[in-house]
């Protein structure tokens, strides 16, 4: 387990009045100190979200969350495009777990 800043990323409901727009716009929370675990090989991942990709983590939080996607703060400040998908999202007494990964292994 490791402690890493990281960016919960949400997608932002406002309509976009430009029905040919399809950009979507996310509002950035972050939060120090996250409790990471990476998720390594391929039974663990299964067990875990049941897909498998390249890099898998869960991330710990103290406090209930909603994200559409997460990122590890210094990664996504040095490139905005370093974004991990969230495959689950779980919530517990006052603590969110989400699971997610980096690039969908496909067999």
């Amino acid at each position: 387990m490791m402690l890493k800043d990281v960016v919960l990323l949400t997608k932002d409901n406002d309509k976009n009045k430009d029905p040919l727009n399809h950009i979507v716009n996310y509002s950035e929370q972050i939060l120090h100190s996250a409790r990471v675990t990476e998720l390594n090989g391929a039974t663990a991942q299964n067990n875990a979200v049941g897909k498998q990709y390249d890099h898998s983590y869960v991330i710990r939080l103290e406090g209930i969350y909603n994200a559409d996607k997460v990122a590890f703060l210094d990664d996504y400040r040095a490139n905005k495009s370093d974004v991990l998908q969230i495959s689950q999202l779980r919530r517990h007494h006052f603590k969110t777990d989400i699971y997610c990964g980096d690039t969908e292994v496909r067999s």
